[in-house]
């Protein structure tokens, strides 16, 4: 399953001492069904803020955001979010922490543990079906933290720099499972990074946002292969690129669009 989400002339802002203060600014999007887009871009520009309105956790100050058309007015189920913390009820085991979502939208009994033990062995965690979060290293939480998602069939996945705090094996491992769980669901991704090489690796298209307000100075198509791992030197070398964006934004001092034109950086 899976949608179209489009953003449309989005800005967002936030209150301070003396006046709102933007975090986003113009933004227009669209991401076809099924798509992984990764968001790259410096700290405080809005990567985050971009997900909670595609979540539905805000709203824009100015500007739409739709799925499939339908404008966006609060969180629903078609639209899962995972977090930098796994989020995992410390109480639960992994089976009903995966199941706990299905448990609570209504899913019968039998169905709802014959879809957790698909997704937990998806993952590579049925042997871990009983134990509790304290029991798993960082990267078995963040598998059940993916599988708890999956299970629920969202037709978009937001993900908020979801492997930041894993060791670099645990997060390699991971960026290979989760591009085959994309690619078996055809889920639609949104997947927010400070990674440049990590959304070469996992994305279909970059997208790389100046510092605040956010707004996109890049859209970068990735056409390389899959499975890809952050060491290969062909996302090394485009991980390169994207960085120059950034380098030359910061340098060029692009926070607004530039006068009488387009305000991204060409690639």
């Amino acid at each position: 399953m899976s949608a179209s989400v489009t953003i449309t002339d989005v800005a967002q802002a936030f209150p301070g001492r003396a006046k709102a203060r933007l975090a986003l600014d113009g933004i227009d999007l669209d991401i076809a069904p099924g798509q992984f887009v990764c968001v790259v871009g410096p700290s405080g520009c809005g990567k985050s803020t971009l997900l909670d309105l595609v979540a539905g956790h805000t709203r824009p100050a100015r500007g739409s955001v739709t799925v499939d058309s339908a404008r966006i007015s609060g969180p629903g189920p078609d639209r899962v979010m995972v977090f930098q913390d796994h989020a995992l009820f410390p109480w639960l085991s992994v089976e009903d922490n995966v199941g706990f979502g299905l448990k609570h939208s209504g899913v019968p009994e039998a169905e709802r543990r014959a879809t957790v033990a698909t997704w937990l062995d998806k993952v590579g965690l049925t042997d871990a079906a009983a134990l509790h979060p304290h029991q798993l290293s960082g990267g078995m939480r963040q598998r059940a933290a993916l599988a708890r998602a999956f299970a629920m069939r969202p037709k978009v996945l937001l993900m908020d720099e979801p492997f930041s705090a894993l060791d670099a094996p645990s997060r390699d491992r991971l960026h290979v499972e989760l591009q085959q769980l994309w690619a078996d669901t055809d889920t639609t991704i949104i997947f927010v990074t400070h990674n440049v090489r990590e959304a070469i690796a996992l994305g279909d298209r970059v997208i790389v946002l100046s510092s605040g307000p956010g707004r996109i100075i890049g859209d970068v198509p990735v056409t390389l292969n899959r499975p890809r791992v952050v060491e290969s030197e062909r996302v090394v070398a485009l991980a390169h690129r994207v960085r120059g964006l950034l380098d030359e934004a910061d340098q060029l001092g692009i926070t607004t669009p530039r006068e009488g034109g387009d305000s991204y950086v060409s690639i």
